[in-house]
């Protein structure tokens, strides 16, 4: 689905993610079916992009069957699988039941899963 070892990299040259990241410390557990990743955060630069267990503890998680990811990750998503929050209302991804862990840094996570889309489908 995606290059897991190269996502910390296209992430960290990605302006638009270092802009809307800057200052942010957290790691991140994304889900994918049964597979965890996380994403370290230092400052908005990405530290790592490692495998992890799924109850791995983090500070933002993102979590869906196969299937929405797909969807999600589609070069141009059907309606409510092109943002997060309208994903997790319609289709089911998990995400941390408080807005306020994530808020200030949604514009962060958009871009990460547009980079994640990005990545997918490039040639």
């Amino acid at each position: 689905m995606i290059d897991w070892g190269r996502l910390a990299a296209r992430l960290d040259a990605d302006g638009e993610f270092r802009v809307a990241a800057r200052h942010w410390h957290a790691t991140l557990r994304l889900d994918v079916g049964n597979e965890s990743h996380s994403v370290s955060l230092e400052d908005g630069r990405v530290g790592a992009v490692a495998n992890c267990d799924p109850g791995s503890k983090c500070d933002i998680y993102i979590g869906a069957s196969q299937e929405v990811w797909e969807e999600m990750l589609a070069p141009a998503p059907r309606p409510f699988y092109q943002d997060l929050m309208a994903a997790q209302m319609h289709h089911g991804v998990a995400m941390n039941p408080d807005f306020l862990d994530f808020a200030a840094y949604y514009p962060a996570l958009r871009r990460l899963i547009e980079v994640m889309r990005e990545a997918r489908h490039e040639s």
